[in-house]
């Protein structure tokens, strides 16, 4: 079977397991911004968690099916409609031949995940079919998906459709006011004194300035008691830099592997799905954690999570 994209949106792009194992060649992890919400899609329509979705970011996408298919959509809260009948989130739902798939402007969180059973037909490229385009990349061509683009899907098991639904314990609270935890970074002590207090009880938001590589928060100005350079070191994706301008920036999935402003916070890797909702206007609030913690937590988490979505993990 195939889709045909109709209207691809600002930016829609094949998303799936992050690149693992290539930093030391520079290429980041990228993968999809919201690893949870990838995984319940795919889980939904019988695929594993990290198989290829499609991401849909903030103002939709049009799509119309050239065959029989089960798709789920999860992720932000928007508008979802199969020939113009409203669809509900978080449920396997079974497409016939020249249906049109609408999903709609994101009214909270930025990014949507439309599964479909099977396997979209694209090479893997360094052990992942996702999509990273500073360097185009894998997914479709290492691009955005564009109007007119057709998506093969192969070794569809749609012939066995009984219909999924998300119990309601496993689906995310997505809203434009998050709150994250994360510990404290190697330059942490960079802040004076007020500032390591600001990052903690300010309620940040997130400017215009973002895109999968990082946004940039909004608020207090920290400023730092030593502003010498620092020697370039590693950074993820969760990482919290303090630039000169004394505005936090949050990197994002596509960030790079290195950078030279300190490091001050880390997202715990629990928590690290949600800078994939996270929208210009978002407001954040940081949450101080131990990396004692952090691991806790996120044992925890994937525990809750196994009975519906087995072994799965969350980068």
């Amino acid at each position: 079977m195939s889709l045909r994209v109709v209207k691809a949106g600002l930016q829609t792009t094949l998303q799936s397991a992050p690149f693992r194992g290539h930093r030391h060649i520079g290429v980041p992890a990228a993968g999809a911004a919201d690893s949870l919400s990838l995984a319940l899609a795919n889980n939904l329509v019988g695929n594993s968690s990290n198989d290829v979705a499609l991401e849909i970011s903030l103002n939709g996408a049009k799509l119309c099916s050239e065959a029989t298919a089960i798709i789920a959509l999860t992720g932000a809260h928007c508008d979802f409609r199969i020939n113009d009948e409203v669809q509900s989130h978080h449920i396997s739902i079974l497409i016939s031949e020249a249906d049109e798939i609408t999903i709609g402007p994101a009214q909270k969180g930025c990014r949507s995940y439309l599964a479909i059973s099977g396997q979209v037909d694209v090479d893997a490229v360094m052990g992942t079919r996702s999509t990273y385009q500073p360097a185009a990349l894998g997914g479709f061509h290492g691009r955005a998906l564009q109007d007119g683009d057709i998506l093969a899907v192969k070794q569809f098991r749609g012939e066995s459709y009984s219909e999924q639904s998300t119990p309601t314990q496993f689906v995310p609270s997505i809203t434009n006011n998050m709150i994250v935890r994360v510990t404290v970074g190697p330059e942490f002590h960079r802040l004076n004194q007020d500032a390591q207090t600001s990052l903690f009880q300010t309620s940040w938001d997130v400017d215009q300035r973002m895109s999968r590589m990082g946004l940039m928060l909004n608020g207090k100005i920290l400023e730092t008691e030593d502003s010498g350079p620092i020697q370039s070191s590693a950074v993820f994706p969760g990482v919290i830099q303090c630039p000169p301008s004394g505005k936090p920036f949050l990197l994002g999935p596509d960030a790079q592997t290195t950078g030279g402003y300190p490091r001050i916070a880390q997202v715990i890797k629990a928590d690290r799905h949600l800078i994939g909702q996270l929208r210009p206007g978002s407001k954040l609030q940081l949450v101080k954690t131990t990396p004692e913690q952090a691991a806790t937590i996120y044992r925890k988490k994937l525990k809750l999570l196994k009975p519906w979505l087995g072994d799965s993990q969350l980068w």
